[in-house]
């Protein structure tokens, strides 16, 4: 990656994810995430924001 690509990056708009749900659930989807980051060269130097919510609750409780 140029030093160009990576400045424009440190300027774009954090990329954002929100998971929400059991804990089990949750941390494998935030593991997953962490995998596909770590293998995508266009994500170096991006800003993410993850905002991560553990609910206990059966899925149609609380929708």
């Amino acid at each position: 990656m140029t030093t160009l690509a990576r400045v424009i990056n440190r300027f774009r708009r954090p990329l954002r994810i929100r998971l929400v749900g059991p804990a089990d659930q949750t941390a494998a989807a935030l593991h997953g995430l962490a995998h596909m980051v770590n293998r995508r060269p266009d994500m170096a130097d991006r800003r993410i924001r993850i905002d991560l919510t553990i609910r206990e609750k059966p899925m149609q409780e609380w929708r």
